[in-house]
């Protein structure tokens, strides 16, 4: 297998993720269940295996967006600088790339989130969530969600770049250190600056899901992680599985002493109270066992059949235009949900219509992606 090979099991891990992905929120707008594992207050618990384990599965999806954020930024850079190009221009690139991502976030992103308050919710909740959430529709609010924090660790990452790679290390634990010992007691997110620096949370209405120090830890990781690669991606590729299964281990056995790591502390001895992590913001056991899980795959992945990876697999296609299918599939499902579901469907249900939003999406996503590629390198449309 030739090095490009082993990108584009990267890339299919992408595009599985976001597949995945798709599978919550169709939950959420089709069958109107989503959970709720913040570090006060809200936290879903689960009667049954089958609601939680579609939860559980897709707990892949925003540590492996930041994480693999974090190793293209890198490869991009890098493949600048052997270009020629400047460091200064690959840090101006990827800044402000990142405030392209923040400012999408709010015009594009953030009115599908309204929308979907504005559904009708479903007469039996499959989670119980144990507190109100950070915002309860009571009051008005401003709105950081996921592309938001994804573009301000972006911006931060592309500052990132003028430090040496063990550096990117050294930032990664710092953030872990800071999540996971500086939360309040009174578990309130505090003023507005500490909900979007650590705190994820409703303050002074601004609703903040990813605060950028707790998801830097990740994407920090992943500017190591690129380099790592790209050094010998021969070697790292049959490498990842170790480091994917000690991650994995390391989470379990956290989970399993409990104290610092966790946030949060299980509230039985089963099985699904020792899965049921604090995602708002990731613990540390969040973080270990949802990015080793996610490098076992890519393992896995790099395995497959090279036709798994070919151009035409939907892996591939949605994995080379992660943006373009994120804001379109949340339209889409914002679309199916007001016309065909004004009563809210069952979780199978959901799945179905996550099937065919897939269907659906492919040719529309293999059209952008053949058309991005006939735009300049530094043009916008490369971003999505």
């Amino acid at each position: 297998m030739n090095p490009g090979a082993r990108y584009l099991s990267v890339d299919a891990l992408r595009g599985l993720i976001m597949m995945i992905m798709a599978i919550d929120h169709a939950s959420a707008f089709i069958a109107r269940q989503h959970a709720s594992e913040f570090w006060a207050g809200a936290m879903s618990a689960y009667t049954s295996a089958f609601p939680f384990l579609t939860r559980w599965i897709t707990h892949l999806c925003a540590p492996g967006f930041f994480f693999l954020m974090g190793a293209g930024i890198y490869w991009f850079a890098a493949v600048r600088r052997e270009a020629g190009g400047s460091e200064a221009a690959a840090i101006r690139r990827t800044v402000g790339r990142g405030f392209a991502i923040l400012v999408t976030g709010q015009l594009l992103e953030s009115p599908v989130m309204f929308l979907q308050t504005l559904l009708k919710p479903a007469r039996v909740s499959l989670n119980q969530i144990s507190a109100p959430l950070p915002n309860d529709g009571s009051a008005l609010y401003w709105g950081l969600i996921t592309l938001s924090g994804l573009g301000l660790a972006m911006i931060v990452c592309g500052l990132l770049l003028r430090l040496r790679p063990w550096a990117w290390l050294l930032v990664s634990a710092l953030c872990v250190l800071a999540t996971n010992s500086l939360l309040p007691a009174s578990g309130k997110p505090g003023p507005w600056w500490a909900a979007v620096l650590l705190t994820p949370g409703l303050s002074q209405h601004l609703l903040v899901i990813y605060p950028v120090i707790p998801w830097l830890a990740g994407a920090a990781a992943g500017l190591y992680f690129g380099y790592w690669w790209r050094g010998n991606p021969v070697q790292a590729s049959r490498r990842v599985w170790i480091v994917g299964a000690i991650l994995l281990l390391t989470g379990l056995a956290l989970r399993a002493a409990g104290g610092w790591g966790n946030i949060r502390q299980p509230r039985d001895a089963g099985w699904i109270e020792f899965l049921n992590n604090v995602k708002y913001p990731p613990s540390l056991v969040f973080w270990t066992t949802s990015l080793g899980i996610a490098l076992l795959l890519l393992a896995l992945l790099i395995r497959l059949p090279e036709k798994v990876k070919s151009e035409q697999s939907p892996l591939i296609v949605f994995g080379q235009t992660p943006l373009f299918f994120y804001l379109t599939h949340f339209y889409l499902l914002t679309i199916c949900s007001f016309v065909f579901f004004r009563e809210a469907a069952s979780l199978e249900g959901a799945y179905l219509v996550w099937a065919a939003v897939l269907v659906a999406l492919y040719p529309v996503c293999a059209w952008y992606r053949r058309f991005k590629m006939t735009r300049p390198r530094e043009s916008l449309w490369r971003l999505f």
